[in-house]
């Protein structure tokens, strides 16, 4: 489906990043609460998450992406592309300086913010923003080929395959901080966006093609997670992560699908997932607000705060109430014009 005019949101994609959210700050939870030697479960959550999270919002990126901007013309998407990439550069920099100020316990000086400013430095939990500016932006440079590939299922799903040959790139000869997020590299953790660019392709075809359950993805999906679990045993350890190797790009292919299918069926009956859905609308609001108040909260208690795996799970609902808390005040005066002209185009009609 290409071209036409604005269509109804689609609540199903923002429950399925509403889910990843909550997973994402669950993890961080863990992280920096608890022990995986005292709780060792905690690392099995963790490994899990860490393996779909990335993964899936860059698959949300795609997805989202094909309905706001490669259904419009290049003029009229790049200026909202733009708009987007400096949005989660913002987030960059704020999640960054927070980490440098209550992680790190370093000065609010300018020799230490200009390097985060200037891309020089790469503060921890919070590379993954700095990958979907450069996500967005790829995405707008390749707008038109993206397009032409995606317009047919069987393109797009080659061209999705033949990225993952970007995962042999020679890593250690990445010595470039700025190139680590695009390309990758071994000095440095990040998320290369080209490597995981399969899942912005694979997006981009779920809502151009309407895709939802299919026999072909579920087949496809389940073949890339057993190559991942074939090479995890084979191994005996978990394929790499940092810079990404195929095993582990391939290895969320159907936990994803999962997801994608049970956003599908809390679409059905939104009332008991309203929580996901505002949280999948707002989704870098809630990933910085939770970074901070983790970043401030660790940098006041040190370790002081243990938590077992079940008590991270309920601080991170905690932590992301206190997020959601916020969008309701910010969004107060808007849901109050949209009450007030609602009423006034009934009293007319």
């Amino acid at each position: 489906m290409s071209g036409g005019g604005p269509r109804k949101r689609e609540s199903a994609i923002d429950l399925f990043k509403g889910l990843l959210v909550l997973g994402m700050v669950y993890g961080h939870t863990l992280q920096f609460f608890s022990d995986q030697r005292i709780y060792p479960n905690g690392q099995t959550v963790i490994d899990f998450i860490n393996l779909i999270t990335f993964s899936g919002f860059v698959f949300s990126f795609g997805y989202v992406s094909q309905l706001a901007y490669y259904r419009k013309t290049f003029r009229e998407a790049a200026p909202r592309m733009l708009s987007a990439a400096a949005k989660t550069l913002g987030a960059f920099y704020v999640s960054g300086l927070a980490y440098r100020l209550f992680i790190d316990g370093r000065v609010l000086s300018w020799a230490n913010v200009k390097p985060v400013l200037l891309l020089n430095d790469m503060p921890g939990w919070s590379e993954f923003l700095w990958s979907f500016t450069y996500l967005m932006v790829l995405g707008l440079a390749l707008f038109v080929p993206l397009k032409a590939l995606t317009a047919r299922r069987w393109t797009g799903f080659a061209a999705a395959a033949l990225l993952l040959l970007t995962t042999y790139l020679p890593y250690g000869s990445v010595h470039v901080m700025k190139l680590g997020p695009l390309i990758g590299t071994r000095d440095f953790a990040s998320f290369p966006v080209l490597q995981y660019f399969p899942y912005y392709l694979v997006g981009m075809l779920f809502a151009r093609h309407r895709i939802v359950r299919d026999w072909r993805v579920l087949a496809g999906a389940a073949l890339a997670t057993g190559a991942f679990l074939w090479k995890w045993l084979a191994d005996g350890a978990l394929p790499e992560r940092f810079p990404p190797s195929v095993w582990w790009i391939l290895g969320a292919a159907l936990p994803l699908y999962g997801y994608y299918l049970l956003a599908r069926l809390m679409e059905r009956t939104p009332a008991p997932f309203a929580a996901f859905d505002a949280m999948g609308r707002n989704v870098l609001w809630c990933l910085v607000m939770s970074n901070l108040l983790l970043f401030s909260l660790k940098g006041n208690q040190q370790d002081n705060l243990l938590l077992s795996t079940l008590d991270g799970l309920w601080m991170a609902a905690v932590l992301l109430a206190v997020a959601s808390f916020g969008i309701w005040i910010i969004t107060k005066k808007e849901r109050q014009q949209s009450k007030r002209s609602g009423r006034e185009h009934a009293s007319t009609t």
